[in-house]
């Protein structure tokens, strides 16, 4: 071009002037009208012009340009349509008056061409080198923005299948990107979908549970207050025996004071009698002597009679008085058998009735005995009742305390029962809530769970294989490899633990689990856990040399650790299949967990878990 430029230079154009440069750019200049009258080769041969359109009189602007559109000093008008090339820059010509025209180069037409079938989308590829980089720009541009716009249908009806829209093994970064964070959703999802099945199951019986609770806390209370009132009852009834008791301690008090009076009357009785008895015994004796001297003096009346016999008459009166005599005398003696009969009785009499008074005051010692103990024991009695109603009145206190705390349960069961009812209902809420959204039918069908799975599920069959053969060579006994016992490391944080089998595991799980973790790069850990969460042996990338600082060694240094987080305490706890789950990891990064029940001579030893990142 620049060659035509040059051969053509000082040619002479039609046209009424001459002064505009034969250059590759079609130039026109305009009068003060409008009119065309003047142009150069280039634009001649772009717009097709006839000398008749020169001539001053014909305007023949191209693509139906008007001087009206031509404002201002200077511009660029844009004809109507859709050709990008139909443009034209003008300028006013200070000096002649009128304007000049240019034309866009047929170079520059055609890049404009070609650069608006680009921004349209739809034109074919650009024959320009200089605009392939920016077509294949447009073209990623494009399809990224056919996936964001598909990706906000998607989102619009709460769909998280990406599958619809891109392939799993896309490897287009925004891609990857967008798999990754709906994968890490959906399965957040479907965990919170999970939960909310569940607590939707459990709150019906845990409502049911709860009525129980409430009436068992009713029937409990009424019992409470029963036994309160039945301990009352007893109180009450124990301070009555208690009055009753100590009336007939003072009863029993006259009866012991009367009863040691009459003992010590019953013993003066006696006393007197045995007195009495003594004197008898001595009347006794006087009543022998006048009994002996009336023997001797009827003896001396018979002498006297005889004698008086003997007299004759004069004895006559003498016999007369010694037969008075001895009628005396027998009357004397006759008295005295009486008198001795009768103190006899009166002393076997005596002697009874000594008998009976002391027996009567035994009687009476042993009732005045009894009395006393039965006083000693109405006192033990009595201090019993006061210890039981002392006793008595604290379990009344306790009882009392226990009543306030059955009202307070019973309120409070009443209260969770009903936040029960509005769980289930929020759980309820929850459950409609996450079933607006679509989520992936089968985990599985994401070619990176399925790889993780197969290489989680052969690695815990070596692992199980391997423990196993351990215990078979005596390495370890069974107890010690199922311990649940831990010792702390002291002076680490985070925490770490020693067990029995940690040394076992520190020589068997490596060459097992470090093929798994260095599988693939955006598998981020590969380790067994027991049922605790407890992890004896961290791979190799997670066991650097302790540093003392805890934030460098929470990432370096993960080995012997319990982890009790929500993903940890479960890994090694199940005995499904295959468990997976997405969480964030105490260092930050969200990532999924697929975990597979590890067994050991038939028992369930713990889990093997993989964690990865779909990115």
């Amino acid at each position: 071009m620049q060659a035509r430029a040059e051969a053509t230079a000082g040619a002479t154009v039609p046209g009424r002037c001459g002064d505009l440069p034969d250059a590759p750019v079609g130039l026109l200049r305009l009068d003060a009208d409008g009119c065309l009258i003047e142009a150069n080769r280039a634009a001649i041969d772009l717009l097709g012009l006839a000398g008749a359109a020169l001539d001053g009189r014909t305007r023949g602007l191209p693509w139906g340009l008007t001087v009206d559109a031509l404002t201002g000093r200077d511009g660029i008008w844009l004809a109507p349509g859709n050709d990008p090339a139909a443009r034209v820059r003008y300028q006013a010509d200070s000096e002649r008056g009128g304007w000049v025209l240019s034309l866009p180069h047929a170079e520059t037409a055609a890049l404009l061409r070609e650069v608006a079938g680009l921004a349209g989308g739809d034109g074919p590829a650009p024959a320009l080198a200089v605009l392939q980089p920016l077509a294949c720009q447009l073209e990623e541009a494009a399809a990224a923005h056919h996936l964001l716009d598909g990706i906000g249908g998607l989102l619009s009806r709460c769909d998280l299948d990406l599958a619809s829209l891109c392939d799993a093994t896309d490897d287009r970064p925004l891609a990857r990107r967008l798999s990754a964070g709906f994968g890490n959703l959906a399965e957040a999802i479907r965990q919170a979908v999970a939960l909310s099945v569940g607590i939707a199951d459990e709150v019906p019986h845990l409502v049911g549970e709860n009525d129980d609770l409430v009436r068992q806390s009713q029937a409990q209370l009424e019992a409470l207050e029963s036994v309160q009132a039945a301990s009352r009852r007893l109180l009450a009834d124990l301070q009555a025996v208690a009055g009753d008791l100590q009336a007939v301690r003072e009863v029993a008090g006259s009866a012991d004071a009367r009863a040691r009076e009459g003992i010590e009357a019953a013993r003066a009785l006696a006393d007197s009698m045995a007195a009495v008895q003594q004197r008898s015994a001595r009347a006794h004796s006087v009543i022998e002597v006048i009994d002996t001297v009336a023997f001797q003096t009827n003896i001396l009346s018979i002498n006297a009679s005889i004698e008086a016999a003997h007299a004759g008459e004069a004895g006559r009166g003498f016999a007369v008085v010694a037969s008075e005599i001895r009628r005396l005398a027998d009357q004397a003696a006759s008295a005295a058998r009486d008198v001795r009969g009768i103190i006899g009785e009166t002393v076997s009499a005596l002697g009874e009735g000594a008998a009976s008074a002391r027996h009567t005051g035994e009687v009476l010692d042993g009732i005045g005995e009894l009395l006393g103990g039965a006083g000693r024991a109405m006192a033990s009695v009595a201090t019993r009742v006061d210890a039981q109603s002392g006793e008595i009145a604290a379990i009344d206190r306790a009882v009392e305390q226990v009543v306030t705390l059955g009202r307070s349960n019973l309120e409070h069961a009443a209260q969770v029962a009903e936040r029960s009812e509005g769980l289930g209902r929020d759980a309820a809420t929850l459950h409609d809530g996450v079933r607006l959204f679509r989520l992936p039918a089968d985990p599985m069908a994401t070619p990176r769970h399925a790889c993780v799975r197969d290489l989680a599920q052969t690695a815990a069959s070596r692992i199980g294989d391997a423990l196993d053969a351990a215990i078979a060579r005596r390495e370890i006994d069974t107890e010690a490899l199922f311990s649940r016992d831990y010792a702390a490391v002291p002076g680490v944080s985070p925490a770490k633990y020693s067990t029995s089998f940690d040394a076992l595991c520190d020589v068997v799980l490596p060459p097992l689990q470090e093929p798994v973790a260095l599988a693939h790069p955006w598998i981020v850990f590969a380790i067994c856990a027991n049922p605790d969460g407890y992890v004896p042996t961290h791979n190799l990338r997670f066991s650097q040399p302790l540093t003392g600082d805890p934030a460098v060694d929470l990432v370096g240094n993960r080995t012997k650790r319990i982890f009790e987080d929500r993903v940890g305490r479960s890994v090694g706890a199940h005995t499904d299949p295959w468990r997976l789950q997405v969480y964030r990891r105490d260092t930050g990064q969200i990532m999924f967990d697929l975990s597979v029940p590890v067994f050991v001579a038939g028992r369930h030893w713990g889990g093997f878990r993989v964690g990865y990142s779909l990115e």
